[in-house]
């Protein structure tokens, strides 16, 4: 639809032209116009029953003042915030003072001016509202065309395998798939699988904390202490280490010129020169072990 007739300027911009006021004044001639009253009632009266012609320079001020809204509007302009109007409704439009941004009222009976105070306004359109960066939390505000290139250009696909550079794609279901998971290694970094056994010799797999634990569990002196066992050991009488962890055995002697003592089936000679002598060993986890000979005095492990 083409544009209407155009007004080229204010009608009677450069004639006579009354000021109109917003009341007319007590003192003002009866058939003044105001904004208020219009033209008063006696310039509708015929002039033989007391009746007074409108003045001609107010038509002139009436339509001067109309026409140059019209015209202001004519030309893209956009009024800017006056606090004579305010409160402004919800909804209006205003534009700021340097005419480059327009806000909107979001909230009723609003006397903010937006280029001072924002709060019940938001940016409807001009400079402030597309938003070049991926760092502003604004959901009232656009995304330049660029940012969302940016996006585009990075974004996962999920028909695409994973790149050359190493870069995981995603599924349908935005998981990466297994297949895209590179496994770690002593030299690299990537998925690792956990393994809950102490049994494995792979170099791809990690222990779970739970193994981690057994193993310290079995550190030699931890969750161990000196015990005298005298009372319950014998000689020639063979023994078994069924503790989980290796234990310590000393013994204080006498063999007399000879004797041994038997770890796992292996006899370890022990010569003392006929003396009580002090002597320990240590018997592995799962081991047997005995004294073939002589005497005890005292036997104490550490278990």
């Amino acid at each position: 639809m083409p544009n209407p007739d155009l007004i080229p300027e204010p009608f009677a911009q450069s004639g006579d032209k009354n000021p109109i006021p917003l009341e007319r004044a007590i003192s003002d001639p009866i058939y003044r116009a105001s904004w208020k009253a219009g033209f008063p009632p006696d310039t509708r009266l015929p002039k033989d029953v007391g009746g007074e012609a409108p003045d001609g320079l107010d038509f002139n001020g009436v339509l001067n003042i109309l026409s140059q809204a019209v015209v202001f509007l004519q030309k893209g302009n956009a009024y800017q915030f006056d606090a004579a109007l305010a409160p402004y409704p919800i909804g209006a439009l205003v534009r700021s003072n340097d005419n480059l941004t327009t806000y909107q009222s979001t909230a009723p009976n609003n006397s903010n001016n937006p280029n001072i105070n924002t709060t019940g306004w938001r940016v409807y359109n001009g400079s402030g509202f597309v938003v070049d960066n991926l760092t502003t939390n604004d959901s009232a505000k656009a995304l330049s065309a660029a940012q969302g290139k940016a996006l585009q250009d990075n974004k996962l696909e999920s028909n695409k395998v994973g790149a050359a550079n190493g870069v995981a794609s995603l599924e349908a279901n935005t998981k990466v798939p297994i297949a895209q998971l590179p496994n770690a290694s002593t030299t690299a970094t990537g998925a690792v699988q956990l393994n809950n056994t102490l049994t494995s010799v792979s170099t791809a797999q990690a222990a779970t904390a739970a193994q981690a634990k057994v193993l310290g569990d079995r550190d030699f002196g931890v969750g161990q202490s000196w015990q005298d066992v005298t009372s319950s050991r014998s000689v020639g009488v063979t023994y078994t280490n069924d503790t989980g962890k290796p234990i310590q055995v000393m013994i204080n002697h006498n063999f007399g010129q000879y004797g041994a003592i038997t770890i796992g089936g292996i006899e370890l000679p022990m010569a003392d020169g006929d003396a009580f002598s002090f002597f320990n060993f240590v018997v592995p986890n799962g081991s047997t072990y005995r004294i073939n000979n002589g005497a005890v005095v005292v036997w104490a492990e550490l278990r």
